[in-house]
């Protein structure tokens, strides 16, 4: 809302002003302003404003001139400012606490324009606050925009914070009319024409987010009225931001009796509450002694990844059967299969604009990116709109891949297997896990693997073009041992058949510490063939797979460069572009592919395998080695 008109402003202003101290505890009415008839004073004349003008020996800003001459001056302009800008009154700043100093000593060569101008505010400002608690109100003369209006810098002296900055006085006498309204604005009893118009354009813009209409508008209008503390544009506002950006705090009230609270916000608070790092007792507490099973138990699923997101109906059904296939790997299906449902959900209520609790869902929250929250809100819901035909469903962002390959970009080392006809939880028991652990990103992996003593931490999920194979994968495994690999690959293919990929880089390869590419395929139990390409030196056994060119698993991923000597300082580096190479080949020879997204940026259960390392036998060494770089 701009002020182009100062007078109708100042009224709306002033007229609503009375109107709140009627709502307020008597003890707290400003007897003295009522009966001076409110916050405005007399208009200073154009004799009044020049002398002023004289006096000051400048010319005063636009806005805060046009101000003078419909009120001179004006009452409880902000939270603790209680008299403004009288003409009288106001007077240059003179920085009498020395502040110029201070932020003069903060400045070097790297300092902004606007830290520049700043601290040198202090000294030249207007001081408009005349009586407010420990609050400057500056306009400064040497901050002027395009159009002649001097920025204004509030200082509150008991925070000990930089001044908050508004572009001219006419930018901060709005600020200052919005914190009014908001202060007042949860009280039903606030009401005139304004605020009945904010509040039909609130319900306007939730019918139209219902119906899938433009996102961005819809937001720019519940912003505004929230603006204003209209309590029911922030609900609706901050359930759209939900789903377009990170989760926050939700204006949802408290009420253990509203499915919108207890299935919706309340998960999303307890996420932020875990991802917070906050005492569970404060979240507990919040919910008093009725509610404080339901709140424990959902912060342990919560915390533990075990919550699931189940709303009721046709919408529900398609969110568990799309959690399956994410549990597994599958996101592109499970997000299509959830797309597919949008217009089948309902709401708890008139309050409720879209599925936000799925964000606090373990296996499906992560496949909510911006983009497919978007989409979830240009989607007709509920039986609003008319359906405009099968919308275009985003896939995965550009950025992570569909089914693919980590490499070196990507992680140091890595390394899988993958088993066809098998479950994952089956795979898992092979690998000498028991039960699955709740599904874990790539993060929790990280510490996963750091308390894993004595095995190793993997992921598993389907890999399949059909969801036929399984697969398990490490990142960052215990590194590569000659003579010392255990046959992983044969133990896991009894009755079916199995191919493993180890693959081990090291920031500065040498003889010591050589990067390794390993591959092996096994059948029933028994290896048929094995290769590995280790510091630019390749030996491989038996018979590759049909169609597979075992040469790309030679000497090409090193370049075809020469091992390193003892004597060298770096050998040659296993190349991304040749191991693209060779995992494509894989996938084409298998029909497999790792779920990207999922291992990057969803969860995948994890289980706590037996080393792919076997102890030393009788007369073998176990060697460290230490490089030491010649100093100098």
């Amino acid at each position: 809302m701009d002020i182009d008109n100062w007078q109708s402003f100042l009224d709306r202003w002033n007229a609503q002003w009375v109107m709140a101290q009627g709502l307020t505890d008597p003890e707290e009415v400003d007897e003295e302003a009522l009966a001076a008839g409110g916050l405005r004073f007399a208009p200073a004349d154009e004799a009044r404003t020049a002398a002023l003008e004289e006096r000051l020996g400048t010319r005063l800003p636009p806005s805060y001139r046009a101000f003078l001459q419909v009120s001179d001056g004006w009452r409880h302009a902000g939270g603790f400012v209680y008299l403004l800008g009288v003409s009288a009154d106001v007077h240059w700043h003179g920085d009498a606490m020395g502040m110029k100093p201070l932020y003069e000593e903060q400045l070097d060569e790297r300092s902004r324009p606007s830290e520049i101008l700043l601290a040198g505010m202090w000294e030249r400002a207007l001081q408009l606050a005349l009586d407010s608690d420990m609050t400057d109100v500056l306009l400064d003369p040497g901050d002027v925009d395009e159009d002649g209006e001097w920025a204004v810098y509030v200082y509150k002296g008991w925070s000990g914070e930089y001044p908050d900055r508004y572009a001219s006085f006419a930018a901060f006498m709005q600020a200052m009319y919005r914190d009014f309204c908001g202060d007042h604005g949860h009280d039903p009893r606030f009401e005139d024409g304004m605020t009945r118009e904010l509040d039909a354009s609130v319900e306007r813009a939730r019918l139209a987010c219902l119906a899938g209409e433009d996102v961005d508008t819809q937001m720019a209008v519940l912003e505004e009225a929230q603006s204003y503390g209209r309590p029911r544009a922030m609900m609706l506002r901050q359930q759209m931001a939900v789903l377009v950006g990170p989760v926050g705090h939700l204006a949802v009230p408290l009420d253990m009796t509203d499915p919108l609270y207890v299935h919706e916000a309340m998960p999303l608070h307890a996420l932020d509450h875990c991802q917070s790092h906050r005492d569970d007792d404060w979240f507990v507490r919040r919910h008093g002694e009725e509610g404080r099973p339901e709140a424990e138990a959902l912060l342990a699923s919560v915390r533990e990844r075990t919550f699931r997101y189940e709303p009721p109906g046709p919408f529900g059904r398609a969110v568990a059967e799309a959690r399956e296939l994410a549990r597994w790997g599958d996101t592109e299906a499970a997000w299509q299969m959830i797309a597919a449902a949008v217009p089948d959900w309902e709401p708890y209520g008139p309050e409720h604009l879209a599925p936000i609790g799925l964000k606090a869902d373990p296996l499906l929250g992560p496949l909510l990116t911006p983009e497919r929250g978007r989409h979830i809100l240009t989607t007709p819901r509920a039986g609003h709109g008319v359906p405009r035909g099968a919308a275009s469903v985003p896939p995965h962002p550009a950025g992570p891949r569909g089914p693919g390959w980590p490499t070196g970009e990507d992680h140091q080392s890595w390394r899988f297997v993958a088993v066809q006809g098998i479950t994952p939880r089956t795979l898992a028991e092979r690998l000498g896990g028991t039960d699955l652990l709740a599904p874990h990103s790539e993060g929790e992996m990280w510490r996963l693997r750091h308390r894993s003593v004595g095995g190793c931490a993997y992921q598993v999920g389907s890999c399949g073009g059909e969801g036929d194979w399984s697969f398990a994968l490490e990142w960052d495994p215990e590194s590569y041992q000659p003579g010392r690999v255990t046959g992983v690959d044969a133990a896991v293919s009894r009755g079916t058949r199995s191919v493993s990929v180890w693959s081990e880089r090291h920031h500065s390869p040498g003889p010591a510490f050589a990067d390794v590419f390993r591959v092996a395929y096994a059948e029933d139990g028994e290896g048929r063939f094995t290769a590995v390409a280790r510091g630019g030196v390749a030996e491989s056994t038996g018979t590759p797979p049909e169609g597979l060119d075992p040469d790309l698993f030679g000497t090409a991923l090193f370049g075809g460069a020469a091992p390193a000597r003892e004597e060298d300082e770096e050998g040659p580096a296993l190349l991304s572009e040749a191991e693209v190479r060779a995992l494509d080949a894989l996938a084409g020879a298998f029909g497999i592919g790792l779920p990207w997204f999922a291992l990057r940026h969803g969860r995948l259960h994890a289980v706590r395998g037996a080393s792919w390392i076997r102890p030393p036998g009788r007369g073998e060494a176990v060697l460290a080695f230490t490089r030491i770089r010649p100093s100098g």
